[in-house]
């Protein structure tokens, strides 16, 4: 059943912060994906609040030494974004990859963090690179928390997402199982950044997403790359950890033995857009 409650649509921040120090509860709404496919409720008591409007909360600064961006930027932004894929190439083609065109024309960075999804596309990314949410508490107080720590009902509302310079590695990407550009809800993904000295693998680190409540390291399978050269043994070898890595993170699960088998494939089309080649390089059929 639709609420009876009109939604409010500040149109600054200040506006937003006055809405929050009052006395009722405050929802925040900004692309509404998620709610409008949910059949969740929607709430019949508070104020409803619009994000949409709030100027202060949409755009990419990429002039810094971070990347600074608004929490009501949209998914569709962040995949056009050139500066950002020049820095950031993972959170570019992890936006490339979320839903369909209308859903990353509407859906929002920090709606993605907020629902807290365990399959969402862009929250590897960001946990691979050790984002920080600056965050807005009631009564207007402004504050920067670690990404792992946001808690969502807090009453506290996501302003932007900074991305730290020293995490942004020369190269990075990112990979997931299902057709690029089918409407898809991830089953397993990958995010990887790394150097590469004199051929080989360097300071690589790699997220995988879906195999648990959060966002999940890789050790392992970063040890087995790095400062080895990209060849077919170096990438069995790789692909054989991969699989270790899901037998240790979801042991006894329904999915256990399927995702121990993906991620070989993700994990090689992972490497691939690591080291700009196309998965159907010899190297990567060689491996195989």
């Amino acid at each position: 059943m639709l609420t009876a409650l009109a939604p409010v649509r500040p149109s600054n921040l200040a506006g937003l912060a006055s809405l929050m120090a009052g006395p009722r509860p405050v929802h925040f709404i900004a692309g509404g994906t998620d709610l409008l496919v949910s059949g969740r409720r929607l709430p019949e008591t508070g104020v409803i609040v619009d994000l949409s409007a709030v100027a202060e909360l949409i755009g990419i600064d990429c002039s810094g030494a971070d990347i600074r961006i608004g929490s009501a930027t949209t998914v569709a932004s962040l995949e056009a974004h050139a500066g950002l894929a020049a820095r950031c190439a993972a959170l570019a083609q992890a936006a490339a990859e979320c839903g369909s065109v209308q859903i990353r024309n509407r859906a929002t960075i920090g709606g993605n963090v907020a629902n807290g999804a365990a399959a969402a596309d862009l929250i590897p990314v960001l946990a691979l690179v050790g984002a920080r949410l600056e965050v807005m508490l009631r009564g207007g107080v402004r504050t920067e928390i670690a990404l792992g720590d946001f808690q969502p009902k807090t009453g506290g509302l996501i302003t932007a997402v900074v991305l730290p310079g020293r995490a942004l590695l020369p190269r990075s990407a990112f990979a997931k199982l299902g057709a690029r550009r089918d409407l898809t809800i991830s089953r397993l993904n990958m995010a990887a950044t790394a150097e590469f000295v004199e051929s080989r693998f360097r300071a690589l680190q790699i997220v995988a997403g879906a195999l648990g409540p959060r966002p999940l390291r890789l050790n392992r399978a970063e040890e087995a790359l790095e400062g080895r050269t990209l060849d077919p043994d170096s990438l069995r070898g790789f692909m054989q950890v991969l699989s270790t890595e899901v037998d240790a993170a979801i042991p006894g699960r329904a999915s256990h033995a399927w995702k121990r088998r993906a991620i070989r494939g993700v994990g090689l089309d992972l490497i691939a857009r690591l080291c700009g080649l196309s998965p159907r390089d010899p190297v990567f059929e060689e491996a195989l």
